[in-house]
């Protein structure tokens, strides 16, 4: 195979004239020596490896045999009054909203809060309140007796009442069959001289 000369290799490969002058010229660099660094751990490391190894081998070392065998004894801690009040208290609570009744519910949109801090105000709030629910003590209420008011309409308000039922039943049942037929004739009426003159005069 013949060699390939310079001027037979594609332009791409050849080099620039100006980066090869770049290349060729003369550079003022500084000469350093390069350093080796192998910093050695500090008495504190050594120290702390030491600690380590010495778990460790005290962990591996460890005979199970030296163990005392011991039996678990477990206690039933019976509930006080309080706590039977107050798990009674919230028997109850969950009970009414077991049997409550989703028909009576009014149909509401709900509104997503702002923001995450919100909704942790609005659920510490709800425990707050059935903490204080759960707490109430019903021997501070008052005795209370209920009486129940029923006012019967007066003979007037019967009166008033009959009249409008009957005004009503008199304008559903009307027979449209008993209206006669009209024309509607539209006036447009003249001003007067009269009513010219003051017109002008203001």
């Amino acid at each position: 195979m013949s060699a390939t000369t310079v001027k037979d290799l594609p332009k791409e490969l050849l080099i620039a004239d100006n980066l090869k002058g770049e290349l060729l010229q003369e550079h003022n660099l500084k000469h350093t020596e390069a350093e080796e660094k192998n910093s050695l751990p500090t008495a504190e490391d050594l120290k702390q490896e030491k600690t380590h190894q010495n778990i460790i081998t005290g962990i591996e070392g460890f005979k199970s045999d030296s163990l005392k065998p011991t039996e678990t004894m477990e206690k039933i801690i019976l509930p006080g009054e309080e706590d039977i009040k107050t798990e009674k208290t919230i028997q109850g609570i969950l009970h009414g909203v077991e049997e409550f009744e989703n028909d009576k519910l009014r149909n509401v949109k709900t509104r997503e809060p702002v923001s995450p801090c919100a909704a942790m105000q609005i659920e510490l709030a709800r425990d707050s309140s059935l903490t204080a629910v759960s707490d109430f003590d019903r021997a501070n209420l008052k005795k209370a007796e209920t009486t129940e008011k029923n006012p019967l309409p007066s003979s007037e308000a019967i009166a008033q009442e009959m009249e409008h039922i009957k005004f009503k039943v008199g304008i559903e049942k009307y027979d449209k069959t008993k209206l006669s037929h009209t024309e509607t004739l539209e006036k447009n009426l003249l001003p007067t001289q009269e009513v010219i003159a003051m017109e002008k005069s203001q």
